[in-house]
């Protein structure tokens, strides 16, 4: 049958049907060559309700491609309706907290507590979770579990004040061999008991990738962690303690974040033991590919003064020559050689030397730490910007996106 006629058949728009063509989600069993005419089966009405059901329930052009294809299995359709299942779920699940963020909630605080009041008809633990983010928003942290009463929902809470310096502590190391080893992080509880309950965990600690801690032998630093005995050091002196909950052995740690610097107490971070390997620095670092062949490039030649920096959210989208030069920053100077050589001037020390770091066209290698840098210059305003990966501990240990330094010539 005909275009028109097909699309009558299956209520749709001739439009419709040549744009399934084109993405190649519904072709015609037949196209005149000398005409054009596109010419349909009625086996093709199946395929056609088909691609609409998918579309509905929220499949892309290129996943019903995927799916409707005749050389997939049965399993591999399965796992793209599994897929989609798990993505609507998650969008469930955010369009519930946004909703309940939309949610007005009256608190009263008095005698160092905060009281929610409630009705018959409401989630307590709904109104628990709003309450975490509005008890925050007016300087308040809570440090105890939610006590849900009749009409009403009370927790202990403490005002925050003005941040101050934490005193430096230097403590000796002394060893603890249980702790040796890599740990789960599991979350950050505002106290103790919601891990037992199992609520209000935060999880994105030191970046939303950060998965696991590891306890180096002999309290060894990596990133911004090291340990001695009963204390966790990030960088601040946290005191912890070790639990066996069934098979498994768990640390609390009494996490002194930015609430404790300003009249609070210290929250509750919770991991979970994997191992008790002997893990090295080197071992768990992420690495790139540090022996890159060298390449000239006569563009970067010379020396360049760091100007500015560019944040994890933006990236190099933030880039602006309207920005004002930075005077205070780490990285301060680099210079680079004709032969690949280069020197790198930061805030303390400066690096220079073929096993610390050179560079090739595009990167520079900072050997030291196994990262390579790309690096590009663009020309604005008539001057040139030299933009350049910066790969702290943050992105070798923390699963972070690489930030990046801007320098001028």
């Amino acid at each position: 049958m005909k275009i028109g006629e097909f699309a009558k058949m299956c209520g749709t728009k001739i439009s419709v049907l040549r744009h399934y063509d084109k993405e190649k989600l519904l072709v015609p069993e037949h196209t005149d060559v000398f005409s054009g005419y596109r010419y349909y089966t009625s086996e093709q009405i199946l395929i056609f309700h088909r691609i609409t059901a998918l579309k509905k329930a929220g499949f892309s052009l290129q996943d019903i491609r995927e799916i409707i294809s005749s050389d997939k299995s049965n399993e591999e359709i399965n796992n793209l309706f599994s897929r989609k299942e798990n993505e609507l779920l998650v969008a469930l699940e955010n369009l519930k907290e946004a909703k309940l963020t939309m949610t007005r909630l009256d608190i009263l605080f008095k005698n160092n507590k905060a009281i929610i009041k409630t009705t018959p008809d409401c989630n307590a633990k709904d109104l628990c979770t709003l309450a975490e983010a509005e008890l925050k928003s007016q300087d308040y942290q809570r440090v105890s579990q939610y006590d849900i009463g009749n009409g009403e929902i009370t927790c202990e809470v403490i005002k925050l004040g003005e941040e101050i310096d934490l005193p430096d502590l230097n403590l000796p190391f002394e060893n603890d061999e249980t702790v040796v080893g890599k740990w789960e992080i599991i979350g950050i509880y505002a106290v103790k008991a919601d891990f037992y309950d199992n609520l209000f965990c935060v999880k994105n600690f030191y970046g939303g990738e950060q998965k696991y801690l590891y306890f180096l032998p002999e309290g060894q630093q990596y990133w911004a962690f090291s340990w001695t005995k009963g204390y966790l050091k990030t960088p601040d002196y946290s005191e912890y303690e070790t639990e066996q909950i069934g098979n498994d052995l768990f640390m609390f740690v009494s996490l002194k974040e930015y609430e404790y610097t300003r009249g609070g107490k210290p929250c509750c971070l919770v991991l979970k033991k994997l191992d008790s390997k002997e893990y090295t620095v080197e071992e768990i670092a992420k690495k790139d590919d540090i022996n890159k062949p060298f390449v000239n490039d006569e563009r970067i030649l010379g020396k360049w003064k760091a100007h500015s920096f560019l944040g994890y959210q933006g990236g190099k989208s933030e880039f602006t020559t309207e920005a004002e030069p930075i005077e205070a920053l780490y990285f301060k100077e680099i210079e680079f050689f004709p032969d690949g050589n280069c020197r790198c001037v930061y805030e303390d020390e400066v690096f220079e030397g073929e096993d610390k770091v050179t560079w090739t066209k595009n990167y520079l290698l900072r050997k030291w730490n196994w990262s390579a840098c790309e690096y590009e210059i663009r020309v604005a305003d008539g001057k040139e910007y030299m933009i350049i990966e910066w790969k702290s501990g943050d992105y070798r240990f923390g699963g972070y996106d690489t930030n990046y330094y801007v320098f001028t010539r």
